[in-house]
């Protein structure tokens, strides 16, 4: 597949998207050209590998049929490792079938536009072991801009990083103690909803009409990839292993 950075499906085919980085999942469809039509999340806990592919055949058949799509969208990181490699092989997957464009969304995007609250805000994940997987982002009537470059970093460094007036969501900001400056969100926006991934795939693919450059995956959906801030702790110990092997 080799699509032209204007060849742009029209306005009336669907965008699919897929939201597993968390542990809540769901999918949405609605039109590039801005209409929604419906979204389904799976059932609580960690269930994408189950309940994925099924949701959304069901969401398709209900509403529309796969010809009818145009763009598959899809959260791809950070957040759960399982979770992003499940949402992305399937995007890659209907992408490639359907020879349609695969458009790839920060996580932590999707989460501050989940929030539908103007500011700047912190998305803040928790990788466990006091690390955490950290962008900041200017929210302004459902745009998004970062602010900052999407990083990782320990728990102790947060308060440096976080300025007075900035919010925080996300499971990384659980269970700490916040500054009075720093609005904290409340948990159930921790899980963001595939209707944010939607709004802003609508924006991204107007922005690729306008001639900005397509992401990653756009031309060919191989190239899409998750978007990993550190290694999975099962690969920490492969590598811990390995070292203490090469010492031995």
């Amino acid at each position: 597949m080799n699509l032209e950075p204007r060849n742009i499906p029209e306005e009336d085919r669907l965008i699919l998207m897929i939201e597993t980085s968390q542990r809540q999942g769901s999918i949405a469809l609605g039109s590039i050209g801005g209409e929604f039509i419906a979204e389904v999340s799976f059932s609580p806990g960690l269930v994408h590998s189950k309940e994925l592919m099924p949701r959304i055949d069901t969401l398709i058949e209900e509403h529309a049929s796969r010809s009818d799509l145009g763009v598959i969208a899809v959260s791809r990181g950070p957040g759960s490792f399982t979770g992003i490699r499940i949402g992305v092989a399937a995007a890659k997957a209907l992408s490639w079938g359907l020879n349609i464009p695969a458009l790839g969304l920060s996580s932590l995007e999707c989460m501050v536009h989940g929030l539908g609250s103007d500011g700047r805000w912190a998305a803040i994940l928790d990788a466990s072991g006091g690390d955490r997987d950290m962008g900041i982002f200017d929210s302004s009537s459902g745009k998004i801009t970062p602010a900052s470059e999407e990083m990782a970093v320990q728990v102790e460094e947060l308060p440096a990083l976080i300025a007075e007036g900035t919010g925080v969501v996300g499971s990384g900001c659980r269970n700490l103690e916040w500054a009075e400056g720093i609005p904290v969100s409340e948990i159930e926006y921790d899980q963001p909803p595939a209707r944010s991934g939607w709004e802003l795939s609508v924006q991204a693919i107007r922005a690729i009409k306008e001639n900005s450059e397509p992401p990653a995956g756009w031309q060919n959906p191989h190239q899409l990839q998750p978007r990993y801030l550190r290694v999975s702790r099962a690969e920490e110990v492969r590598r811990k292993k390995l070292a203490e092997q090469e010492r031995s």
